[in-house]
C-alpha cells in the first residue's frame, strides 16, 4: 500500500455484521435476481430470459417482494407455469420466509405422498418438504461463497454471525472447514437451530464451538404461539436463544418466555431486529439482559412500505436505536444478508439519518436517530452481543497510524464519523493478516 497519501487514513477496530445468512447470501448469486423488479409483467420478464440457463435443472429466483411490485401481490403459479416450460422453479421471497412453487415443482415434492407434502403455492421457507430440492452444487456454492466472503471484505468486515434459523451442527462443521481453508476470510459465529439444541448438549461442552465458529446459542424463529416451547426446550439445557421478533406479538412471547425462563447458564439471550417493540418492552429487555441486534438499513430499502402500511406512531417506533441505546441495552447493527445487501457504512448512515441520503423524504421516527460516534459502535466493538473478543480496543481510540500494532482492524481513506459520503474501505486485516486491500 505504498505509494499513496496515507495522512487521512484511519485505522478501526474490524467491522461486525451481526446477523447474516451467508450460505443463502451465496445461493442468492446463484439464482435469477429478482429483486430489481419493479412490476408483475418485469419479473415474468426476467424470470423468462433465465429458463434456458438451467438447461432441465431447477429454476431458481430470488429476491421478490410483493410490497415492491406495483400490483402489491405475488406471482402466481398460473403465470409462472406459463412461462417456465415444466421446469421446476422455487422463488425466494425476499425476506426468506417464503418460497413460492410453480406446479411442476410441488409435484415434485409430493412425490413422496406423505404428510410433510407442501399444499399451498406459498411455502415456508423451513417447511419440510422443501428439504427434498437439490442443493446448489457444492463447488459452485463455495466459490460464490469465497467471492461473497473476498466483497464483505472489502466492506472492512473481519467477522460475521450466521444467523439461519435452520442451522444443522453438520452445517456449522462445514463453516468452520470453509474458515479453515480459507473459503471464508471473516471470523464467523454461528446460531444453531432450536431443534438442534439436545443433540449438541448432550454430547458437547456447555458453550460449543467448531474450531473457527464460535456458537452463540439457538435460533427461534418460530410464529409467536410456539415462541415459548422453543425457549424452554433450549434453557433446559441451559442455552440462551436468539429469537426473531419483527412484530409486537413475538417480541412480547420472547420476553415472556424469557422472563419465565431465567438467565442461561452460558452467553447471552438476544432479540433478532427489534422491529416494533411497544412502550414499556425495552424496560424488560434490559431487566433481563438481553442484547438487541438492529438493522437500520431496512429503513432505507423499505421506507415506501413502511410509510404505507405503518401509522405515523408506529412509525416513530419502528427498529429503535436511539431509546434502546438510551436504555443501556446491548446493541449490534446487522445487514440481514441477502435481504439486505448493505455495508457496515450504510448500517451506519441509516442509523444516523434514518433515510436514504439524498432522499429529500422525513426520516422515519426522527427521534430514534442517534450520533456518529454512537452508529459507529454499531458496527464495531460488539464483544457483548456477540463476536470473537477484541480486548483492549475502543473506536473512540482509533488509531489514525497504518502502523499501529493490529487484530482484526480495517483502513479507511478518512474518519467515518465525519459521515462523508464517499468514504472508502482501503484494507482488511483479520487476525493482523491483510484479507483485502483497494487497488491502485
Amino acid at each position: 500500500m505504498t505509494g499513496r497519501n496515507t495522512d487521512k487514513w484511519v485505522m478501526l477496530p474490524g467491522f461486525h455484521d451481526s446477523h447474516v445468512h451467508l450460505r443463502a447470501a451465496a445461493a442468492a448469486r446463484l439464482s435469477v435476481d429478482l429483486s430489481v423488479a419493479g412490476s408483475i409483467p418485469a419479473l415474468l420478464a426476467i424470470l423468462q430470459t433465465s429458463v434456458a440457463e438451467f438447461n432441465g435443472r431447477w429454476i431458481r429466483g430470488w429476491g421478490w417482494d410483493e410490497s415492491a411490485l406495483r400490483e402489491r401481490r405475488a406471482p402466481t403459479v398460473a403465470e409462472i407455469d406459463a412461462i417456465t416450460n415444466g421446469h421446476p422453479c422455487a422463488l425466494h421471497h425476499r425476506t426468506g420466509k417464503v418460497v413460492l412453487l410453480n406446479s411442476t415443482a410441488r409435484r415434485i415434492l409430493a412425490g413422496a405422498g406423505d404428510e410433510t407434502a407442501p399444499t399451498g403455492e406459498l411455502v415456508r421457507a423451513d417447511d419440510p418438504s422443501l428439504l427434498r430440492m437439490p442443493r446448489q452444487r457444492e463447488q459452485s456454492l463455495e466459490s460464490s461463497l469465497n467471492a461473497l466472503s473476498r466483497e464483505l471484505a472489502a466492506m472492512g468486515l473481519t467477522s460475521v454471525t450466521e444467523a439461519s434459523a435452520t442451522n444443522t451442527w453438520d452445517d456449522i462443521a462445514q463453516y468452520e472447514t470453509w474458515v479453515n481453508r480459507g473459503v471464508i476470510r471473516q471470523r464467523v459465529n454461528a446460531l444453531l437451530a432450536v431443534d438442534q439444541v439436545s443433540a449438541v448438549a448432550r454430547n458437547r461442552e456447555r458453550t460449543p464451538s467448531r474450531g473457527g465458529v464460535r456458537v452463540l446459542g439457538a435460533k427461534v424463529a418460530a410464529p409467536s404461539d410456539g415462541i415459548a416451547e422453543c425457549v424452554r426446550h433450549a434453557r433446559g439445557f441451559g442455552w440462551p436463544v436468539a429469537v426473531h421478533a419483527t412484530e409486537p406479538d413475538e417480541l412480547e412471547a420472547a420476553l415472556v418466555a424469557i422472563e419465565a425462563s431465567g438467565p442461561p447458564a452460558w452467553g447471552r439471550d438476544r432479540i433478532e431486529h427489534l422491529g416494533l417493540p411497544l412502550p414499556g418492552q425495552l424496560e424488560r429487555i434490559k431487566a433481563t439482559g438481553t442484547a438487541v441486534t438492529t438493522n437500520p438499513a431496512f429503513l432505507t430499502e423499505r421506507a415506501p412500505k413502511y410509510r404505507e402500511l405503518l401509522s405515523p406512531v408506529e412509525q416513530e417506533w419502528l427498529y429503535p436505536v436511539a431509546s434502546v441505546i438510551s436504555h443501556g441495552i446491548p446493541m449490534a447493527g446487522a445487514s440481514d444478508r441477502p435481504v439486505t445487501v448493505a455495508t457496515p457504512l450504510d448500517t451506519m448512515s441509516a442509523a444516523v439519518y434514518r433515510r436514504r441520503r439524498g432522499s429529500g423524504t422525513e426520516p422515519l421516527g426522527v427521534r430514534e436517530r442517534i450520533t456518529p460516534d454512537d452508529a459507529l459502535g454499531l458496527i464495531t466493538d460488539k464483544d457483548e452481543v456477540d463476536g470473537p473478543s477484541r480486548e483492549g480496543w475502543n473506536h473512540r481510540r482509533a488509531s489514525h497510524s497504518p502502523w499501529s500494532r493490529t487484530a482484526d482492524t480495517v483502513v479507511l481513506g478518512d474518519d467515518p464519523r465525519r459521515m462523508l459520503e464517499q468514504t472508502q474501505v482501503m484494507a482488511t486485516f483479520v487476525g493482523g493478516c491483510m484479507m483485502w486491500r483497494r487497488e491502485k
